[in-house]
């Protein structure tokens, strides 16, 4: 079993853990029924718990499921309690790097776009300034990791005004745009 990496295979393993708590605690069953039903719960609870995930996501959606299980009054052993925070510190810090790197991104093309837009209409280097704006906003669109919807929304909007006056969007920012989207809804991180 590993982690799950989607918002629907955590509600699978939740059905399925709430069904074995149910099953345990089910009035009018029979102490083994109880007992192996007890067992099955867990069982599961521990997979997930050891069990380290494959991706970002995964753990994302495995500390997410500690929190859950912590909620009901279950303990987490000595042993997979650091594992768990150091994925839970490896998303946070994942995620600020991304949002780091945006940022960043985004104030150098608007420094080098404020430069342009300051420039006289056939001023010497008007060519140039206009390059260097396009260069960042491309950059900016293709090459830097969103780090959440409203940076995407940034994106979009760049790109709608890098397309003024073409026939629809450059086929890299669309694709660029939607490998965002791709990366936002799988780590259901989108906020």
């Amino acid at each position: 079993m590993t982690a799950p990496a989607t918002t629907d295979q955590f509600r699978a393993w939740m059905t399925e853990r709430d069904a074995h708590y149910a099953a345990a605690n089910a009035a009018g069953a029979t102490e083994t029924q109880a007992s192996n039903a007890t067992d099955g719960l867990v069982a599961r609870e521990n997979e997930l718990i050891q069990t380290p995930a494959e991706t970002l996501a995964g753990n994302y959606f495995r500390c997410l499921a500690v929190v859950k299980l912590s909620a009901d009054g279950h303990s987490i052993d000595d042993d997979a309690a650091p594992a768990i925070e150091a994925e839970a510190d490896a998303f946070r810090a994942e995620q600020l790097a991304l949002q780091a790197a945006f940022d960043e991104a985004l104030a150098e093309y608007r420094r080098v776009r404020a430069i342009s837009d300051a420039m006289p209409l056939g001023a010497e280097g008007e060519d140039a300034a206009v390059d260097a704006f396009c260069i960042a906003m491309d950059h900016l669109i293709e090459e830097v990791r969103t780090p959440n919807l409203a940076a995407v929304v940034v994106k979009i909007n760049l790109a709608e005004a890098r397309a003024e006056g073409f026939c629809g969007w450059f086929e890299d920012h669309r694709k660029a745009i939607m490998e965002d989207l791709d990366y936002l809804a799988a780590t259901a991180f989108a906020a």
